[in-house]
């Protein structure tokens, strides 16, 4: 065999070198754009929108959306147009039935309503002294700082009285100025305590004598002989005549001071001497013990 080799010409390796380099490029790139495919693929949900996961970074390389979002308010929007009908304007009036707290209706206080605590509901006192619990929204009023005192002068303690005889009753008072006296009929308990210019109490005294029974047991609510003591003038002594006893035994005299209103007169002051004062007698039939004598 001939060693002898024709010089091959240059130009002929050419075309088979560029021929590999191509297709190792088509390959190249193929892989590349196969990988950029998946990542939007991944992103897109079933409808073929994109999601954005909360707190990661824009793709600095996507392209800016240019389709407006449907619920993004356009900023050259004019809205002080005409707005939602349900939409409440601060500054619109209130509805017309609407009670404003601080608006004054002018309505008149029920007469009859309680003040004062009426808790357990009872009738209101009329005045009339019934027969049944009241309730009684009338204040005390006025309340002296010198509490009215009486002193029991007749009957004596201890004396003996007839039966069946008008009763003499006789009292000394201070701090009190007789006179005020409302009709009991229409007016028991209406109306406030009052004072005069020396700041004593208005009112009126009443006399009640009641039975004691021989076992000691506290006296009935009723008097069995009661009277509305007079002045004597100007005088500190006030009188009065008691209708007669008809039961002989122990009885108890007391004499008090009552407001205009007829009730006892309010204390401004404690450990202070009750404006009462009674005594103690034995009421017997003379007529009967001056037959046992003889």
């Amino acid at each position: 065999m001939s060693l002898f080799r024709p010089a091959r010409r240059p130009g002929r390796r050419t075309p088979w070198i560029s021929g590999l380099l191509a297709v190792l490029l088509a390959a190249a790139l193929a892989g590349v754009g196969a990988a950029a495919g998946a990542q939007p693929a991944s992103d897109s949900n079933a409808n073929g929108t994109a999601t954005t996961v909360e707190g990661a970074p824009a793709d600095p390389d996507a392209p800016a959306s240019t389709e407006p979002d449907p619920n993004a308010t356009d900023p050259t929007e004019d809205t002080t147009g005409d707005t939602e009908p349900d939409a409440t304007d601060p500054t619109e009036d209130t509805d017309p039935d609407a009670t404003d707290p601080t608006e004054d209706t002018g309505a008149v206080e029920d007469p009859n309503a309680d003040p004062n605590g009426n808790d357990k509901g009872l009738p209101l006192n009329n005045g009339e002294q019934p027969e049944e619990i009241v309730f009684n929204d009338v204040p005390y009023g006025e309340i002296p700082t010198a509490t009215p005192q009486v002193l029991v002068l007749r009957p004596g303690s201890g004396r003996i009285i007839p039966i069946n005889r008008e009763i003499n009753l006789r009292a000394r008072f201070a701090n009190f100025r007789p006179g005020s006296f409302s009709d009991p009929k229409t007016q028991y308990g209406e109306g406030t305590q009052r004072l005069d210019e020396n700041g004593f109490l208005n009112g009126h005294n009443h006399a009640c004598i009641q039975r004691i029974a021989r076992n000691g047991t506290v006296p009935g609510e009723r008097c069995d002989s009661f009277v509305v003591m007079a002045q004597e003038g100007d005088s500190d002594i006030i009188t009065g005549i008691g209708p007669p006893l008809t039961t002989p035994g122990r009885y108890r005299v007391c004499i008090d001071a009552a407001a205009g209103n007829h009730y006892p007169a309010a204390r401004a002051f404690a450990q202070r001497g009750g404006p009462v004062d009674c005594v103690r007698v034995l009421a017997m039939d003379f007529s009967q013990l001056r037959n046992a004598n003889q």
